[in-house]
């Protein structure tokens, strides 16, 4: 049986950071591991997060996000939408 490919079958997501470098994230088979992984490419950097952790990884995101923003509005440096 053929172990099932995530980076054939799901897209790639590009993102671009506040210095306009280059964000990537995609599911992809880890061989050495034997299973798929989350993989997240920031500026030439790569890691690659366990299925389980992910969960965990974006509410910290969000929530560093949610609170980083509440000291901009604070502070009266707003975000401009889209960026």
């Amino acid at each position: 049986m053929n172990a099932f490919d995530a980076s054939k079958n799901m897209p790639t997501k590009n993102f671009t950071d506040v210095d306009g470098r280059p964000v990537t994230v995609r599911p992809i088979y880890d061989a050495g591991l034997g299973r798929n992984v989350v993989e997240l490419v920031v500026h030439g950097a790569t890691v690659r997060l366990s299925n389980g952790i992910v969960p965990s990884f974006v509410d910290f995101v969000t929530l560093a996000a949610l609170l980083g923003e509440m000291e901009n509005v604070a502070t009266g440096n707003h975000t401009p939408a889209g960026a």
